[in-house]
């Protein structure tokens, strides 16, 4: 067993920061090392330094990469083969912004997202003008995907095509059940009605919903039905379903706040 590398993302302003702080001052036995992706073309930058001796933050060490999209799946890799030789068991826990290009750049033990107490359920799911908008996008690039791959060539009406193909049937109400649960229909079903920001969810272990930063609490329980209902619908009941919390990771008193932290304590006292 090597690295256990957690990766914490969402939108900005969520309060991932504060939320790994907790989770490192309540759970952590032993120090947990820290990266924090930001993209060079994004305004994200480093603090600026005081002159003076950082304070005791409780990890092992601390670094700030920052990365162009085209060199994630190298420079990410890299940062953290550099970790492991130093310290072959350890932990690590990256803070990221919702970059999409970050989702896949590793293949990190379990995956947290965070986002704020939304104001209106605009900033978390489209509305259906902007899901059929979405929609038409996936088309487009499906579209182009087969033309550069397949050689195939549509001309707005349908696809041209010199070679005879075989008719097939319109697909069945359970035929498009079947796709919609494949990691195709998982994906489409997330582009479609989730907000850009938001797409890391799905695929996230356990989901925070931070009510410290953000908006209303009645927008908040309003905004956990629709994940939920989302997700029940997109990867089912099932064990591969993540975990939703509600709460101010720093409430100690908060039942959902023990109740997430209890979630997370396997990951952050693992044994080697």
């Amino acid at each position: 067993m090597g690295l256990m590398v957690t990766f914490v993302s969402g939108p900005r302003r969520s309060g991932k920061s504060v939320f790994i702080q907790e989770l490192i001052r309540s759970e952590y036995e032993k120090p947990p090392h820290y990266l924090r992706l930001a993209a060079k073309r994004g305004d994200k930058r480093p603090p600026q330094s005081t002159g003076k001796s950082p304070e005791p933050c409780g990890v092992a060490s601390a670094r700030w990469l920052s990365y162009e999209c085209d060199e994630i799946f190298d420079v990410l890799p890299t940062a953290l083969t550099e970790i492991h030789r130093a310290d072959r068991y350890g932990s690590v826990l990256i803070e990221a912004d919702a970059d999409p290009h970050l989702r896949h750049a590793y293949p990190y033990d379990q995956r947290i997202f965070v986002l704020p107490a939304p104001i209106s359920l605009r900033e978390v799911f489209r509305t259906a003008d902007e899901a059929a908008g979405a929609l038409r996008e996936v088309l487009d690039d499906t579209a182009a995907f087969a033309t550069e791959i397949y050689g195939m060539f549509f001309d707005g009406q349908g696809m041209i095509d010199d070679d005879a193909s075989e008719p097939r049937r319109a697909m069945t109400a359970s035929s498009w059940r079947s796709f919609l649960h494949s990691p195709l229909g998982d994906e489409l079903a997330t582009r479609i009605q989730l907000q850009p920001s938001y797409h890391g969810l799905v695929e996230s272990d356990v989901v925070l919903l931070n009510t410290a930063n953000g908006g209303s609490l009645p927008v908040a329980d309003q905004c956990m039905r629709q994940i939920e209902k989302l997700l029940t619908r997109v990867r089912g009941q099932g064990s591969n379903s993540p975990e939703l919390f509600r709460c101010d990771p720093r409430d100690v008193d908060d039942p959902q706040r023990v109740k997430l932290f209890k979630t997370l304590a396997p990951m952050c006292r693992r044994a080697k």
